[in-house]
């Protein structure tokens, strides 16, 4: 029994240890300004697209978008924090630092980050229109405490539900060896 809990403590110790590793480069990338001009007008492109679905008429200039609202051009930009890429990298490093094989890691993460970032789309656009119909003094409020939030919990559930499949797939496999 002694040994198995010190196996597991060293197992989360090489996560935690990994992970914060991963860490670094992400903080290199802020602190260089890290920024993808084309993923932002992408972002901003499918986000204008999207707004005329719901009939809201906007212009673009690059990653700039123009809201027509009571009689006034609403701007907003669309930043890089906009696109989502620290929630992708977080849950790109949750899944290298995870104990896992690679190559389940690959599958993962070739299903988890496009699903990332179309929630991540999904938040910049609800936050856009709720901020058009409700008024431009909400965009904010639903930006920070909804969605900023909501997008660090989808990172953390996906991860979990996905260590969740792994542990019941590793217990099947270790049932039928026994």
């Amino acid at each position: 029994m002694e040994k198995i809990k010190n196996k597991t403590l060293k197992t989360i110790a090489i996560f935690i240890i990994k992970f914060n590793l991963l860490a670094i480069p992400l903080w290199i990338l802020i602190y260089l300004n890290f920024s993808l001009p084309g993923l932002q007008i992408f972002l901003a492109s499918a986000i204008q697209n999207s707004l005329k679905i719901f009939g809201i008429e906007t212009i673009r200039d690059g990653y700039f978008l123009g809201l027509m609202a009571n009689s006034n051009i609403r701007t907003i930009e669309i930043n890089m924090d906009c696109t989502g890429w620290k929630s992708a990298y977080a849950l790109f490093a949750l899944a290298i630092a995870t104990p896992v094989a690679s190559n389940k890691k690959f599958k993962f993460l070739i299903i988890a980050l496009p699903s990332i970032f179309l929630i991540n789309f999904f938040r910049v656009l609800s936050t856009i229109f709720i901020a058009y119909r409700f008024g431009f003094q909400y965009l904010e409020i639903v930006h920070t405490i909804l969605w900023r939030e909501g997008l660090i919990l989808a990172v953390v559930l996906i991860w979990y539900l996905w260590l969740r499949k792994e542990k019941y797939n590793i217990k099947q496999k270790q049932a039928i060896f026994r």
